[in-house]
């Protein structure tokens, strides 16, 4: 049984570090980990949040996802890899891409993308234009097909001059 202090001190860093926004199982495990708490003690608080419903990773990723994914405009492959990385469940990401891509279409965030671009990247010659422009979108974590169709579409709206 861990000692109540020691349980009462996680529960009060780790809803502090809530406080700032949702966080995914394994980020909350090692911001407790590095505050030095034993296994055991972690292992109680994490419960304890979960039972409370403020440690949700289906949530977490619904919420990570959005926010990247409007403000940001990134493609499902950068997604998927940062809520990867962030410890989420591959069924969880799988379930969490669908839903975002569903109402935001990957070809229109990258339309986006490269059409905020390619504002800055006026004065190029053509094949740098699109090699530089492929890059960005390669960044962003859009797919070679989305990629392709998007330098196709930005080149019939005027993109190479």
């Amino acid at each position: 049984m861990p000692d109540r202090e020691a349980l009462k001190t996680a529960k009060f860093q780790a809803l502090k570090y809530l406080a700032y926004r949702d966080r995914s199982t394994k980020e909350m495990t090692l911001y407790l980990g590095k505050k030095s708490h034993s296994p055991n003690v972690i292992e109680k608080t994490l419960q304890y949040l979960t039972e409370k419903n403020y440690l949700n990773d289906p949530r977490f990723a619904m919420e990570w996802g959005r926010w990247r994914v409007e403000s940001k405009k990134f493609g499902k492959i950068r997604l998927h890899h940062e809520l990867s990385a962030k410890g989420v469940a591959s069924p969880i990401i799988t379930a969490t891409l669908e839903v975002l891509y569903h109402s935001n279409p990957e070809k229109d965030l990258a339309l986006a993308c490269a059409n905020k671009k390619l504002a800055t990247l006026h004065d190029l010659q053509p094949e740098k234009k699109t090699r530089r422009l492929a890059q960005y979108l390669q960044r962003r974590g859009f797919s070679a097909d989305i990629i392709y169709e998007t330098l196709r579409a930005s080149a019939m709206k005027g993109g190479e001059e």
